[in-house]
């Protein structure tokens, strides 16, 4: 049966499914875990302006959230893990054993690369990179000096680099953790719990895994369509004959459901177990949200532009004269619509949380002739309380009172 559903219902749902209208119970650690329960996982990406994007994605929809909480998560107690999925990501470590697929199709992957850069002489270092940590602990590409490797304008300078790299996507090592961008690697056995370690892939053949990563991956964007484009990056889930036919599966084992969205004319397929949220009337906080550049629900960016009429690029690998806004620039959420975006001055600490430009999306000025929210002294009160939020976060001295009167003006 397909359900019909209005753009701004499917807005809706979105918002409440990424809790990005209100805390709704996700709080602290454990808010985090509850978090990566329902989305799977969230991407990696070393770049630090204001926070990488997995502090961003967390502390839009964590309450209290900051950095420790997830270092203390991946580095301390385990309960995270740094690996593959949509790129690279973070996910709970249970899921480890479910993953072993993705990692084989990922180290495969890699060895072709490492043919292609002619660099693959770095893994006749192998067994000597183990014994290394064996004796030595944890170490990182800096601390095992075997010189340089043949190098192109992308991937490791170094033949440690590219040694530590193919064995830790082959999953013989581990991030014991990071210092700035910098991983420090481990022996997977030292890091992980042995019951997960030696846990035996739960799948008994490709197919099953494929209805499990599809399935995985609908719930990480909360909603999704056939269509090709960044959500369905990653092995096998590009594959699109892949994606059809494991989706009708699901779809026949009333796993997943269709959704109509006439106004847009597009099927979306939203997990059958979250149907609840789709008819759940949301209770906003009233405060706004600043979405991290890889949000799991910015993921694919013509499906946002479909349903919240919002078009982003996140620009920073785009030549500066060809930048619409600017380098790093990051939406802003209202209520279910996305009414403005930043470009934040890196923060320094101690620093009040300084905005370098704002743009509002034009149904949100003043003297736009669009339907929508006006500048009014209550959406005022959702920005500062939004910023005041943002800036704790990045335990700032507060927002940057200029920065606050120029979004006003």
């Amino acid at each position: 049966m397909m359900h019909s559903v209005s753009k701004d219902e499917l807005r809706a749902f979105l918002i409440a499914y990424h809790a990005l209208g209100n805390y709704d119970g996700f709080s602290g650690k454990e808010g985090i875990k509850k978090l990566l329960r329902r989305i799977g996982s969230v991407q990696y990406d070393p770049l630090n302006v204001v926070g990488r994007n997995p502090d961003l994605v967390f502390q839009s929809r964590v309450k209290g959230y900051t950095t420790d909480l997830l270092n203390e998560l991946l580095y301390k107690d385990r309960s995270l893990i740094d690996g593959w999925d949509k790129e690279m990501s973070i996910y709970l470590t249970v899921d480890w054993p479910n993953f072993s697929r993705i990692r084989q199709a990922t180290t495969e992957g890699t060895l072709r690369t490492l043919e292609h850069r002619d660099q693959k002489e770095a893994l006749s270092f192998l067994p000597q990179i183990i014994d290394e940590i064996k004796n030595r602990g944890p170490l990182a590409a800096r601390d095992i000096k075997l010189g340089a490797c043949k190098s192109g304008g992308w991937g490791h300078r170094q033949i440690s680099g590219v040694a530590l790299d193919y064995l830790y996507v082959a999953g013989k090592l581990g991030i014991y953790g990071k210092k700035n961008a910098q991983k420090v690697y481990c022996l997977i056995e030292d890091l992980l719990p042995e019951k997960v370690l030696k846990a035996p892939d739960p799948f008994e053949c490709d197919d099953d895994f494929y209805e499990w990563y599809f399935y995985r991956r609908i719930g990480s964007m909360g909603a999704h369509w056939l269509r090709n484009g960044g959500g369905w990056l990653g092995t096998y889930l590009h594959e699109s004959g892949l994606r059809q036919k494991t989706l009708q599966v699901l779809e026949e084992k009333k796993l997943i459901v269709a959704i109509s969205v006439p106004e847009i004319g597009e099927t979306f397929y939203i997990r059958r177990k979250d149907l609840s949220l789709l008819n759940k009337e949301n209770q906003y906080d009233e405060t706004v949200r600043i979405l991290a550049p890889l949000d799991n629900m910015l993921w694919d960016r013509l499906l946002v532009k479909k349903i919240f009429d919002f078009e982003y690029t996140w620009e920073v690998y785009v030549p500066q004269v060809k930048r619409k806004y600017g380098y790093y620039v990051l939406p802003v959420l209202y209520r279910n619509n996305l009414v403005a975006r930043l470009e934040p001055i890196k923060y320094e600490k101690g620093q009040p949380f300084t905005i370098k430009n704002w743009w509002w999306e034009q149904a949100y000025c003043n003297n736009a002739n669009k339907s929508g929210f006006k500048i009014n002294a209550k959406l005022k009160e959702a920005i500062t309380k939004g910023l005041e939020n943002f800036a704790r976060y990045l335990e700032a001295d507060g927002v940057n009172k200029k920065s606050l009167q120029a979004i006003f003006r």
